[in-house]
């Protein structure tokens, strides 16, 4: 199985399990990362260029999520949405260093800039979980604050 092939297994597995299984908050998550994954996917230089430069495409896509997850953050009454607000700053951040250093090679921009999907998706996964939990103990999830 190539690494393209086991994220794919692992996003659309959590994915699936989220909507199946989680509240409103693990729901409009994947809300966020299913168009994320596509249009990303539509964003990405042709392969000849692709991560030689700020790809500028899915660093749009980045911050129209990071958007999104901060906004759910404010209203979610969830631990895991700062932490996915926390982590898809750094998803930002990391297209800043192609910029001050153009010599970076264009492995490592794409490593950097893919690497933090796999923790976000894990931590949706466990708050998917956590959901759960609660519900079997309480009978009842509240999904947001009243402030």
């Amino acid at each position: 199985m190539t690494r393209i092939q086991f994220f794919l297994t692992l996003f659309w597995t959590i994915n699936a399990y989220a909507l199946v299984w989680g509240g409103k908050p693990e729901r409009i998550a994947v809300a966020i990362f299913i168009p994320g994954l596509f249009l990303s996917t539509l964003a990405v230089s042709p392969l000849a260029q692709r991560f030689g430069n700020v790809e500028f495409g899915i660093l749009l896509v980045d911050l129209a999520m990071l958007i999104a997850f901060v906004t759910m953050a404010l209203y979610a009454e969830r631990f895991w949405p700062l932490w996915m607000s926390a982590m898809q700053v750094i998803q930002v951040i990391s297209h800043l260093p192609i910029i001050f250093i153009p010599e970076l090679l264009p492995q490592a921009y794409g490593a950097v800039i893919a690497i933090w999907s796999y923790p976000m998706l894990i931590l949706l996964a466990i708050g998917t979980y956590r959901h759960q939990q609660r519900l079997k103990k309480f009978g009842a999830d509240k999904s947001w604050s009243n402030s």
